[in-house]
């Protein structure tokens, strides 16, 4: 597959799973009625999943694939990219992420800086009771071609909880 169609691929996938994510965030969780759900806020969650994450986490696995020593054992080698994933990456993205969400949703500075400061040690501290176990098994067992369609199916309960949080 050409870079450019697995570039795509993934922005796709990922775009479509974050919609997905705040659209349950809106109707199910938040309980809103159909006529009251805030499709904008969906189609902007989920364009940045094709702009954004989609793009990003890919890159992320390529460099970690090429950085880990192919001659570790593959438990070794999953555990050297989920530890490197989730002190190195996981917090700036998180961050930036964030940040994302409350930009595109129209917040203006002093608010998106207080919202981070209220939100972000939160977000951080659910990431760490998720993200590392469901890491540990992506990089361990899923082959590379697919490790941002495995991340984005633990994603769809965490980009709800993402929609929740940043959207209040």
């Amino acid at each position: 597959m050409s870079a450019v169609k697995a570039f795509l691929k993934d922005g796709m996938v990922v775009a479509a799973i974050m919609g997905l994510g705040d659209t349950i965030a809106q109707l199910v969780i938040e309980k809103k009625p159909l006529n009251d759900w805030d499709t904008g806020r969906t189609l902007r969650f989920g364009a940045l999943g094709l702009v954004f994450v989609g793009p990003v986490l890919r890159q992320w696995y390529l460099f970690l694939e090429s950085r880990v020593p192919k001659t570790y054992t593959p438990m070794r080698r999953g555990v050297t990219k989920m530890v490197v994933d989730q002190v190195c990456f996981a917090p700036p993205f998180s961050l930036a992420t964030s940040f994302l969400v409350l930009l595109i949703n129209g917040e203006p500075a002093d608010r998106i800086r207080k919202r981070l400061y209220e939100t972000y040690p939160t977000i951080m501290a659910r990431n760490y009771m998720l993200w590392p176990a469901a890491q540990m098994i992506n990089f361990s067992f899923v082959p590379l071609g697919y490790q941002v369609f495995y991340a984005q199916t633990i994603a769809l309960v965490w980009n709800c909880y993402l929609s929740l949080i940043l959207n209040r």
